[in-house]
């Protein structure tokens, strides 16, 4: 059974998350600087392993970010990253402050899931764009990966 579990992930379980889905590693130092800024958090945890993880990064009361959704490839298509996705806007709901904005930048292909949560693509705004700095261990340098 897998049970959603508000707290942050360790710097290991993330970066065992992030390898299983195929993003870009990251230093240890800058996944403890970026897990510690993080704003909410929740993992799915099956008999006490991480199998999924979600982010919310922001100023902590009005810009906010949906970020590192992520479910390892054998419990994917179960509804884990719906329910990652619920539990994290759920939180963001606990918040008192009016006009809130939670942003993601969704891949072409998973704009329909995050529809179904109300996210919108806002009129008259150009489309994300992204920019790495210090790159290291990229294959192609056209393929698009957010991690």
């Amino acid at each position: 059974m897998i049970t959603i579990v508000e707290r942050k992930p360790t710097v290991v379980e993330y970066e065992s998350i992030v390898a299983s889905v195929g993003f870009r590693s990251h230093d240890h130092a800058a996944v403890e600087i970026a897990l510690a800024n993080t704003v909410f958090a929740v993992c799915a945890v099956e008999e006490q392993e991480v199998v999924g993880v979600g982010r919310i990064v922001g100023d902590g009361a009005i810009s906010f970010l949906l970020t590192n959704i992520m479910v390892c490839p054998s419990h994917q298509r179960r509804g884990i990253g719906t329910r990652i996705v619920q539990s994290l806007c759920g939180l963001m709901e606990t918040l008192p402050y009016k006009n809130i904005v939670l942003e993601v930048v969704a891949l072409p292909e998973l704009q329909q899931f995050y529809e179904r949560f109300g996210f919108k693509v806002p009129r008259n705004a150009p489309p994300g764009m992204v920019r790495w700095f210090n790159k290291s261990d990229i294959a192609n340098e056209t393929e698009v990966q957010y991690m």
